[in-house]
């Protein structure tokens, strides 16, 4: 028992001190945990957006806090009686003292019980090492006999089928039919596991194919059995998993050889040295055929001119009266051309005599004058024309001037006793003999206004 009866040695702390030491030692000593409980006085607060319950279960409650930071990210809002998990770090508010949990994630449980059951059973069994068991590269580079244990009617199987055959058409597939979803599933999958030990005992299996579509974790959840996962991580047999789609993983991908994203991609591994050592055989195959005709053709070229070379007298005396033909023609082709040559010279030659003659000089000279004349009587013609049309001008001009053209009109020209045109009639004295020449003849009268 302490002995508190030395005074001088005690130290006091205030409230806030305990409690907070008190909360540094909780975060210390207790990692963020997952808890399971039935949500209960559930408040939330409008301003701040937090929340603040209870978890509980039989026998005890659990004060709870999730700030809207948080549980903003979630697609749901728990009610009262609500089944969930959370996740979380333990902590006391100073303030009050009050022991509580601040959670940082919220699940419904149901998928959240078998996540946690998921992760307690795959952290046991890696504890026990059992995910080192069966390693990937005691898988065979080419196998010959593969089992698949699947649905004998889910499109798994369709697909394993048809990729092996089509990458390695030499394996032999076994079909060993398993129930892989709902009750008594992982006992059929067990089943079928034995069954294809005792048929390797008699005929050597080289590999096994695990495989389903994907589905929900309940639809999965045969293939995170404990038991069934004890036995593969045991099993003499290389073991691909090819359970569900590339997202989805089971227990058994951990313990089996190794994981394959789908079925599909579990054929593709199994098969793949075989594909590999297919594709070189073509290849191989290629090439020898490439070498032998490359060969072939050699020796018939060789043939052909050994052919060539054995000709008998007669070819060659053919070939000699060919080769005269050929001359005989050149040499005709050839005179032809000369003879055409000279033609050709000698007909420039007589254009070009005929061109320097005297007579065609006065030809040529006789069509320059000629055109000249013709050019000199245009020119004249033209000057006359154009006269001609000035004088007719003129003439329009004088007609159009002449006084008699204006008496034609019904106009008269009065003339005084001296013969001068009167246009004023105060130039005229009364009793003056005056003449009106009209368009015929005259009219003399004597003024007497």
């Amino acid at each position: 028992m302490e002995d508190y009866s030395n005074q001088s040695q005690r130290e006091i702390l205030t409230v806030s001190e305990i409690n907070q030491t008190a909360n540094d030692f909780l975060n210390e000593a207790f990692p963020p945990l997952w808890v399971v409980g039935e949500i209960s006085n559930f408040r939330e607060y409008g301003t701040s957006g937090h929340w603040y319950f209870s978890i509980k279960d039989s026998e005890s409650v659990l004060s709870c806090t999730m700030f809207r930071l948080q549980n903003n990210a979630l697609k749901f809002k728990p009610k009262e009686g609500d089944q969930v998990i959370l996740q979380g770090k333990l902590s006391i508010y100073k303030k009050s003292g009050r022991y509580q949990m601040i959670a940082s994630k919220m699940e419904l449980a149901g998928f959240g019980e078998l996540m946690r059951k998921y992760e307690l059973l795959k952290n046991k069994l890696n504890e026990e090492g059992l995910y080192q068991k069966k390693l990937a590269d005691q898988i065979p580079e080419i196998s010959n006999r593969v089992a698949v244990v699947t649905s004998a009617h889910g499109a798994a199987v369709k697909d394993v089928v048809a990729t092996i055959q089509r990458r390695a058409p030499h394996v032999e597939i076994i079909i060993v039919p398993s129930k892989v979803q709902g009750d008594g599933s992982a006992e059929s999958i067990l089943s079928s596991l034995k069954q294809i030990t005792d048929y390797h005992a008699k005929a050597s299996v080289d590999s096994v194919i695990l495989c389903r579509g994907g589905g929900s974790i309940e639809d999965l959840w045969s293939f995170n059995d404990e038991t069934l996962c004890r036995y593969i991580s045991d099993y003499p047999i290389p073991i691909i998993s090819g359970v569900g789609h590339e997202t989805d993983f089971t227990l058994c991908d951990f313990v089996a050889n190794t994981r394959a994203a789908t079925p599909t991609a579990a054929a593709e591994l199994v098969t793949e040295g075989a594909s590999k050592l297919s594709d070189y055989f073509s290849y191989l195959q290629d090439s020898l055929l490439k070498e032998t005709k490359q060969v072939i053709n050699k020796n018939k070229e060789k043939l052909l001119t050994f052919k060539r070379l054995l000709r008998s007298p007669k070819q060659r005396l053919e070939e000699q009266y060919l080769k005269l033909d050929s001359i005989f023609e050149r040499l005709v082709t050839s005179q032809k051309n000369n003879l055409i040559k000279k033609q050709t010279s000698l007909k420039l030659t007589a254009l070009a005599l005929q061109a320097e003659s005297p007579a065609a000089r006065i030809i040529s000279e006789s069509h320059s004058l000629n055109k000249l004349k013709e050019s000199l009587l245009n020119g004249t013609n033209n000057i006359i024309f154009n006269k001609k049309s000035n004088f007719e001008i003129l003439k329009e001009k004088l007609q159009t001037l002449n006084p008699n053209q204006i008496l034609n009109r019904g106009y008269s020209i009065t003339f005084d006793s001296s013969g001068n045109v009167i246009t004023d009639s105060n130039a005229v004295t009364d009793g003056e003999l005056i003449e009106t020449k009209v368009q015929k003849g005259s009219i003399k009268s004597r003024v007497i206004d």
